[in-house]
Formats: C-alpha cells, structure tokens, sequence
C-alpha cells in the first residue's frame, strides 16, 4: 500500500475553508428560517456567497489533485476558480448594502434610493465577470489573465465600495436616530470596512496584475492560479472569513420574527394606555361619541325644558 502524501500547504487552506463556508453556509440558511423571508435579504446574499466560496475551493482541490506542480497548462477548473475568485465580491456587496438599507430613520428616503441603485452595478459587474472568463493567451501556462471585461467588472466593484462608504458615514452620522438594533448594524458594516478594503486592494491586484510575456507568470503574486497562497490567505481568505463571520454574529443578536411581533403587539398595548386626553381627544372613536352626544343633547334638552315648564304651570295651579 502507497504512503499518503503529505497534503500542499495550498490544499489546507481550501480544506479549512470548506469547513468554514460549509458552517457558515448552515447558519446562513437557520437566519432566514429564524428571521423571516421578509427580513432575510442579506442572510441570503451570504448564502449565495458561501455556496460560491465552496464551489471554488472544490474545483481548486479538484485542479491541484489532477494537475499538481506549476509546468501543467491551465484548466477549466483552474479557470472556474479564478472567475468564482473573482465574482464572490458581489454577494458580500448586496450584504451590505442590504444591511445599511435595513435601517430606517437615520437612512432617510433619498439613501434608500442609492443603495438600491448600487444594485445595477453589481449586477453588470457580475455579467461582466461571468462573460469575460479569462484571457485565452494566459492558457499556455499555469496561471491565469484577466480580460478586459473582467478589469471593467473588477473597477465597478471598486466604485460601488467607495458609495458604500460614503453611505456608511452618512447614515453612522445620524447615529443619534437609530435603535438599539441599528446601532448594532452600523456598528457591524464599520467594524468589517477595513478588511472589506484589503479584501477589494487583493481583488484589484488580482485582475490589474502586469503578466507580460508567455514564460513570465512566475513573479505574478496575486494571481489566484500561480501566485502566493500566504498572499491570498492574508489578503482575502482570512478577510472573508471575518466579514462574514461578523455579519453572521450580528443576524443572531438582531431578534427573530416572532420577537419582532412580539415587540409590536407590546408597542400598540403600551402606546394605547399612554394616551393622555388631548390625545383621546383627536381620535375617531371620541369625535364620533361626542358628535352623538351633542345630536342626543339637542333632542332630549327642549323636551326636559318643556316637561319643566308643564311641571311648573300645574304646581301653581
């Protein structure tokens, strides 16, 4: 019987990154039971994002196991890699952008419309990725070049961070209008900026990275295929693994649907018995009482008047 072979240092990273999405696939999926399909936009975005970050460390299992050493030309794996590298920062983006939309009035309308509107070009982004693949000259050897599409898509990405960021300081502003819940929310989005930004400068590397002549992909270091892995580790695997980590521990603190009824009902019970007088008076019902109660008065008082004067017409007689 052959010995095992040690595993490549590569290949542990994506062993511990398949257990990692794999849990956080799992607690993506319990959010939106716990919270509701009405509340569960970013826990479904996250999802998404770990079903991708698990497809990719497959197939990047897969292509090191069939195609080991750095002399194998490129595959179809290794190209699914590269482009599922490169298109998981979309569902990460709809995250927050869905967390900060979450928020009610220290967002205002007009913000809604933004970060709604940040959606388009993410989308376009990711049709850009999808349908660029990867540069057909880059498959004569074991790394991978990104198209021109693909520089587009990567450059949107870029745009759409700096409007999240900005959104993010222009809501965090009027902290002082948020609820305990959406200080835990905006709390959350500015904790996970700064990796959000290591993991967006890895992705512009990545795509923007020189590659020059057929036999030079050697000193390519940000290149998912052929570059370092301790590069990748440092820069967006472990990046993602926080973010992500932070978003998941922020949907179990926020409360389920049941408590978010709850907490209604409470609020509709507590706001009834606190209303003083002035307010009865402006609601419908009083107004309605005292329209009838005027309408009986008016009947009822000649009649008295009359039967007082009859009253008194036949005690002095």
């Amino acid at each position: 019987m052959a010995p095992l072979k040690p595993l490549k240092y590569g290949a542990i990273v994506n062993i511990v990154t398949l257990i990692i999405f794999f849990l956080y696939l799992c607690l993506s999926i319990y959010l939106i039971a716990r919270q509701g399909l009405g509340r569960s936009s970013p826990w479904i975005w996250l999802m998404l994002l770990a079903v991708c970050r698990l497809a990719q460390v497959s197939l990047d299992l897969a292509a090191t196991t069939m195609f080991p050493g750095k002399n194998t030309a490129n595959t179809s794996l290794e190209s699914g890699v590269a482009i599922l590298t490169t298109m998981g920062l979309t569902p990460m983006f709809m995250t927050t952008s869905s967390l900060l939309n979450s928020t009610t009035r220290p967002k205002g309308r007009r913000m809604q419309w933004i970060l709604l509107l940040v959606h388009i070009p993410l989308i376009i982004s990711f049709i850009l990725i999808v349908a660029g693949g990867i540069d057909p000259d880059s498959r004569d050897g074991p790394t991978y070049a990104a198209t021109e599409a693909t520089k587009a898509g990567v450059s949107l990405y870029l745009a759409c961070f700096v409007v999240l960021v900005w959104a993010t300081t222009v809501i965090s502003a009027r902290l002082y209008l948020a609820d305990s819940n959406e200080v835990k929310i905006l709390t959350t989005i500015v904790l996970s900026l700064p990796f959000f930004v290591v993991d967006v400068v890895y992705m512009m590397c990545f795509a923007f990275e020189s590659w020059g002549p057929k036999d030079s992909w050697e000193h390519m270091r940000f290149n998912v295929i052929s570059g370092s892995v301790t590069i990748q580790l440092c820069m967006q695997v472990i990046m993602e693994y926080i973010i992500v980590g932070l978003y998941l521990g922020l949907g179990l603190e926020l409360p389920s649907k049941a408590a978010r009824l709850r907490e209604q009902v409470e609020d509709r019970i507590d706001q009834a018995r606190g209303l003083d007088i002035d307010q009865l008076q402006e609601t419908v019902l009083w107004k309605l009482h005292d329209a009838v109660s005027r309408i009986v008065a008016a009947m009822i008082m000649p009649a008295l008047q009359f039967a007082h004067w009859m009253l008194g017409k036949i005690l002095r007689s």
